[in-house]
């Protein structure tokens, strides 16, 4: 029997499948990829099967998650096949209740320097995303767990699951409670306003805008993006209004990104007015807050005109300088 090539060479020839014409043939290898006993070969296999949106693998990649949770820590150290099949069967819609409820209950504590290590985190993410893509109808139970985790990586898709959960009437309370908790890593939290806003967002512009009286200037800055990104009129008078009340420029110049971010045409017109109107500093924020829409050409040339209106050097060049970034 040949001597198997080293798993490197194997992970770079299995990576040349996507240059691949015979299909069939790709298909065949992908799924003795997805087969085989090693677990960064299988991660390879089941990588290349979402990323070539390869079909009919839903038993092949079931029985190799079976395989390598057993004895997890020394089949799969790293945890690096089972996630990568979980995330493969998530992107290919394949709705496996029974591999997405093991995987979001799984935990694999690898020995590191100084102690352990939890290596399933993002494991038991993907399958929260999975679980609420299938329909699972005790989803919203899995996902308050989960949104406890201790990893905050699986926190993250947590709260990011109720937002796809379109289940306004649980999820809602559910990330209320997760904001008003608090979370150590600032990305969850944005991903928790987020959601929030996904789920209901004329509802929710009240609440959020709370934090705006938050002391803390991290929470309050996530919360002025989130009301930005909700795209709702409600956010945009609330932001303007309280543009309007404050009368340093520094603390005006905080809320014109996420005027900006509205897409409004009433915000547009607004911050077309801070161009021409307010002090410079505030108009060069506006015209930096324009970035996004720099393809828009009909929104470019309003802008252009505000500038040559304004008719002020520094400002023409902050002009010429967002607008020609890459």
């Amino acid at each position: 029997m040949p001597k198997a090539e080293p798993i490197e060479v194997q992970l770079i020839q299995l990576g040349g499948l996507r240059k691949a014409t015979d299909l069939k043939a790709r298909d065949a290898e992908i799924a003795k990829a997805i087969g085989s006993k090693t677990n960064l070969i299988a991660a390879k296999g089941a990588e290349l099967a979402r990323e070539l949106r390869v079909c009919d693998l839903d038993t092949v990649l079931h029985k190799a998650f079976d395989r390598f949770m057993e004895k997890p820590g020394t089949t799969d150290k790293g945890c690096y096949a089972k996630t990568a099949i979980a995330q493969a069967m998530y992107e290919l819609e394949i709705n496996d209740l029974d591999v997405f409820l093991r995987g979001i209950h799984h935990v694999q504590l690898e020995p590191v320097w100084g102690g352990s290590q939890d290596t399933a985190a993002e494991l038991r993410g993907i399958c929260a995303l999975g679980l609420v893509r299938a329909n699972y109808h005790d989803v919203m139970n899995e996902l308050a767990e989960l949104v406890v985790d201790p990893d905050p990586s699986a926190r993250l898709n947590a709260v990011r699951a109720i937002g796809y959960s379109e289940n306004d009437l649980v999820g809602t309370p559910m990330l209320r409670m997760k904001l008003l908790s608090g979370d150590k890593q600032p990305e969850v939290i944005v991903e928790a306003f987020a959601s929030l806003m996904k789920l209901a967002p004329a509802k929710q512009v009240s609440f959020v805008a709370r934090f705006l009286d938050k002391p803390d200037a991290e929470m309050r800055e996530m919360a002025l993006l989130a009301l930005g990104q909700s795209r709702q009129t409600a956010a945009f008078d609330l932001l303007q209004s309280m543009y309007e009340r404050e009368i340093r420029v520094d603390q005006r110049r905080a809320f014109v990104q996420p005027i900006a971010l509205t897409r409004l045409p009433a915000a547009h017109q607004f911050l077309l007015h801070v161009i021409i109107d307010e002090p410079r500093d505030l108009a060069i924020a506006a015209i930096e807050a324009f970035k996004p829409f720099r393809s828009d050409s009909s929104l470019r040339a309003k802008i252009q005109k505000a500038v040559n209106d304004r008719d002020e050097q520094t400002v023409r060049e902050a002009f010429d300088r967002v607008m020609s970034e890459p």
